[in-house]
């Protein structure tokens, strides 16, 4: 009996636990068995056999039609030990077979032949035995055709064979031997085609398309397992995830599927979001039911070239959420493969968890295993599982539980949103100069021990992640970030200089320390600029802030010495300006500080110091200063004089009511006597108001 060695599988997204396992047990049994008549010690090795099998999918009749045809040829000459001559004969041969394979027919010659089956640990596979007529000696050859039907199984089923409407998942096997061997596929045009090997061609034809392979993938035949899928032919659901419209495609007959998978992402978004710490991004158009991942070696993926997500029939929440989840964490924001890998699969779990559901059981992984690799070296090959997909998985998933679980809910949202966006552990707010197109690991142990507070971040990394060259780089990284958190405690509430802050970013560590030398000693100049500000309960500028963390020069560190003291001095000054100006709203200054303009020239002194101009503020903040000295002073003289004002402009109008009286008194006495006797006149008003004003104010000033 040949066997043929099974093959490991994994996937760019998630290795699959349980496709992938079953299509390396059905490897295992599909080996063709060539029974020979005892006493042959490797009754195998004189067999040649050549072969064509070809497998046809009927979508109108949801059923897949095989024929292998087979000639069989015994190459194992007989020989002589002693008095006895030993012959050898082939009697039979076995192959696999998919375990629902209806309609079973073998035949030689015109003439049928018997074929007995038998079952094996895979449920989706079948040994059957083909036998011969007359045993086949030296030199002699026998062709046989076999023919069966596949019809597949429902969704879910142990059997993974599949042939329904507009889609069908089956093996294919060629039993001939290398060279000799040629396996066709033959779908209808209107499906695309996936197999678990890169072996067939892409296919020839119009109205039907042809694929075929020749390779052999084992040195015993070959084996395969094909996808066909006719996206027109599918159930679909629209699903809104924030503002954008996502379409489910299920198989059209698996309504349970549709629902479970709607129903999923409805709930299980928002979880997501909030765990990120950022709204849903975007950026897919649809979700599919789809096998052909199953026989690539993976449950599921993310495809970000197609805006889409492709997952097997498994009702699988936390694979779901795992895809879902690449639609923030993928390779197109993080440069190395267990960064977005561990991401989705750590925080798939979680969301389980948050909504009262019980997480998968990991699959143990040891960083001293003998599967174990650097992390950091764990690379997509192009959509194929690979070897190492076994142990990376497993390993990422621990590696990011050991750097994210120690941390609270807002602060893991804070590292995990400011990875994704590209940001720097060392940037500030708002701050954009030092945000990367992608986050590599470098950038996210700054970010998970700088932002998330886990000093254990570098034991974690070299245990898990890095390989020896990379290991060596955290001595020096060690150093420089200590530092750096000298400076940046030192300098209050601020953050060291972007000079610095750039070379700690890039891992520029001997620049870094240079920068950090020359900045170390601005410390106080910083607090003495940060506590003027405290006193006169103040914000400082940004403008101002900006003159000590925007620089990124030895000149400009070395201006720092003489501005950072101006700085002080100006804020200094528009304190105790403010100040004044706000003393000056009592009735007596409040007047003179009208005069003067005093809100004037204190919002003048706030202006030039939000712009940055230390000089002009201080000379400002000295101008309301001082005017708000004079404000009491001016405003109670203009009190003064304005009540003397007052007083005299009421004398005035008591003397011009008393000079009307009398004028319109003489005017009534008058009345009754002739026209004016020669030479007299009528009384002047005027004259009369003037004397008795100058009467009345002799008056006051009599009075006063």
């Amino acid at each position: 009996m040949r066997v043929s060695r099974s093959a490991a599988s994994t996937c760019p997204q998630r290795r699959s636990t349980t496709y992938a396992a079953r299509g390396r047990r059905a490897l295992a049994v599909a080996a063709a068995t060539v029974a020979l008549a005892a006493p042959a010690a490797h009754a195998d090795d004189g067999i040649d056999v050549e072969s064509t099998s070809r497998y046809v999918l009927q979508a109108k009749e949801e059923v897949v039609r095989a024929t292998m045809t087979m000639t069989v040829r015994n190459e194992r000459p007989s020989y002589r030990t002693g008095n006895y001559i030993q012959y050898f004969y082939v009697p039979s041969i076995t192959i696999p077979v998919p375990a629902e394979a209806a309609q079973l027919t073998a035949v030689s010659d015109g003439a049928p032949l018997s074929v007995t089956r038998e079952p094996t640990k895979d449920p989706s596979t079948a040994l059957a035995t083909i036998h011969f007529p007359s045993n086949l000696l030296y030199g002699q050859s026998r062709t046989v055709t076999v023919s069966f039907v596949l019809k597949g199984e429902k969704p879910r089923s142990k059997n993974q064979t599949r042939v329904g409407p507009g889609y069908a998942t089956f093996a294919v096997y060629g039993r001939g031997d290398p060279g000799q061997n040629t396996v066709q596929v033959v779908l209808p045009a209107s499906m695309r085609f996936d197999a678990s090997t890169d072996a067939f061609d892409d296919g020839k034809g119009r109205k039907t398309v042809t694929y075929t392979a020749t390779a052999d993938t084992g040195g015993y035949g070959f084996w395969a397992v094909v996808s066909a899928r006719d996206l027109d032919i599918a159930r679909t659901r629209t699903v809104q995830l924030g503002d954008q419209d996502v379409e489910v495609l299920a198989y059209s007959d698996d309504k349970r599927w549709l629902r479970f998978v709607a129903s999923r992402m409805t709930s299980g978004v928002p979880v997501l979001e909030e765990l990120v710490g950022t709204p849903w991004p975007g950026g897919l158009t649809t979700v599919r039911e789809d096998l052909s991942v199953n026989v690539r070696g993976y449950d599921g993926w993310f495809d970000s070239s197609a805006d889409s997500i492709v997952i097997g029939e498994k009702l699988d929440q936390e694979l779901l959420y795992h895809e879902l989840l690449h639609a923030w964490a993928s390779s197109t924001s993080f440069e190395e493969r267990w960064l977005y890998e561990g991401i989705a699969q750590y925080l798939a779990a979680r969301a389980v968890a948050t909504q009262g559901d019980e997480p998968a059981r990991r699959k143990p992984a040891s960083a001293t295993s003998k599967q174990a690799v650097p992390l950091n070296t764990w690379a997509d090959a192009g959509g194929r599982a690979q070897p190492t997909d076994g142990y990376g998985y497993p390993a990422s998933y621990r590696a990011m539980e050991a750097l994210l679980d120690g941390m609270d809910d807002d602060t893991r949202s804070i590292v995990l949103a400011a990875a994704i966006a590209g940001q720097s552990a060392y940037a500030v707010s708002g701050e954009t100069r030092l945000t990367a197109s992608r986050t590599g690991w470098r950038r996210f142990l700054d970010l998970v021990q700088v932002l998330g507070h886990n000093d254990r971040a570098p034991r974690i990394f070299s245990k898990w992640v890095l390989t020896p060259r990379e290991r060596k780089l955290l001595q020096d990284r060690r150093r420089a970030l200590a530092n750096y958190q000298d400076v940046d405690a030192a300098d209050g509430q601020w953050v060291p200089p972007l000079g610095v802050r750039d070379a700690m970013t890039d891992w520029e560590f001997e620049q870094a320390q240079q920068a950090l030398t020359q900045v170390a000693d601005l410390a106080p100049a910083v607090i003495e600029v940060q506590e003027a500000a405290q006193r006169h309960d103040m914000e400082v500028p940004e403008p101002v802030v900006a003159l000590y963390q925007d620089a990124e020069s030895a000149a400009a560190y070395e201006k720092l010495s003489d501005t950072l003291p101006r700085a002080a001095t100006a804020i200094e000054a528009v304190g105790t300006a403010n100040a004044a100006a706000a003393e000056s709203r009592n009735p007596v200054a409040a007047l003179g500080a009208l005069v003067l303009d005093l809100d004037g020239k204190a919002a003048e002194a706030d202006d030039l110091l939000a712009e940055g101009d230390l000089d002009g503020a201080t000379t400002a903040a000295g101008a309301a200063s001082d005017a708000a000295e004079r404000s009491t002073l001016l405003g109670g003289g203009l009190l003064v004089g304005g009540l003397a004002l007052l007083a005299g402009s009421t004398l005035l109008g008591r003397a011009l009511l008393r000079v009307r009286a009398r004028w319109r008194q003489a005017r009534a006495d008058a009345a009754p006597v002739a026209p004016a006797a020669a030479g007299g006149t009528e009384p002047d008003p005027v004259d009369a108001a003037r004397d008795e004003t100058s009467e009345a104010m002799n008056d006051g000033s009599q009075q006063r």
